[in-house]
C-alpha cells in the first residue's frame, strides 16, 4: 500500500480537519431478539401475577360479604332475643295464679270453693 492510497483512505474514512471518523453507512442497531423460553417465562410470570391479583380481590370481596352476613345475623339474633323476652313475659303472665283465677272465673264459669267443699288430707 503506497502512501497516497492510505492517505486517500484516511480522507475518505475520516474528516480531514478534525480526524473524526465519518461514515455514511447505516449504523448497525441491535435487533431485539426474544427466545421462546423468554416468552414462556414472561407469560408464566404474568399469569402468576394475575392469579395473585384476582385472589387478593376475591378474598377482599369474600371478607366484605362475610361482614355483611355477620351484620345481618346479629340483627336477626337481636330480633329473636327480643321475641324470646316477650314470650317469656307472656308465659309468666299466663302462669300467674291471679291470671289463672281470673280466667277460670270469666271463661269457665268457675267460682272460688266454699269452705265445706275443701277436704284436707292427713
Amino acid at each position: 500500500m503506497t502512501r497516497p492510497d492510505s492517505l486517500s483512505k484516511m480522507v475518505n474514512s475520516r474528516n480531514a480537519a478534525s480526524g473524526v471518523h465519518m461514515s455514511n453507512e447505516k449504523s448497525k442497531t441491535a435487533k431485539f431478539h426474544v427466545t421462546r423460553r423468554q416468552i414462556v417465562i414472561t407469560l408464566m410470570m404474568l399469569i402468576c401475577f394475575m392469579g395473585t391479583g384476582i385472589g387478593y380481590v376475591w378474598s377482599n370481596f369474600e371478607r366484605t360479604q362475610i361482614g355483611y352476613d355477620l351484620s345481618q345475623l346479629k340483627k336477626e339474633e337481636m330480633r329473636l332475643e327480643e321475641i324470646n323476652q316477650k314470650l317469656k313475659l307472656e308465659l309468666a303472665t299466663l302462669k300467674s295464679p291471679r291470671n289463672l283465677e281470673r280466667l277460670a272465673i270469666q271463661k269457665l264459669g268457675l267460682s272460688p270453693p266454699k269452705p265445706e267443699q275443701i277436704i284436707l288430707l292427713p
